[in-house]
């Protein structure tokens, strides 16, 4: 979720230094609005990234759990 904010800081500050660029020929939306979408789509490859990380991490320790579950009822000891 931070690198989702962050990422939207950072489409709204590159497209208004775009907007307050300097250049004669103005300023370079097509080329900003690339740059925010190449960066809205790296946030969103980052946020599948760490989903799926929880997923593994929850996995495991569940596993863990059902291990530790079954020792401690196991009747044999």
């Amino acid at each position: 979720m931070n690198k989702l904010s962050l990422s939207a800081l950072v489409l709204m500050m590159t497209l208004g230094l775009a907007a307050c660029s300097q250049e004669e020929e103005g300023a370079d939306f097509e080329q900003a609005a690339d740059n925010a979408g190449d960066m809205m789509e790296d946030a969103g490859e980052s946020m599948d990234e760490a989903i799926e990380d929880t997923g593994d991490a929850m996995e495991e320790t569940g596993d863990a759990m059902e291990e530790s579950y079954e020792e401690a009822t196991d009747d044999s000891k």
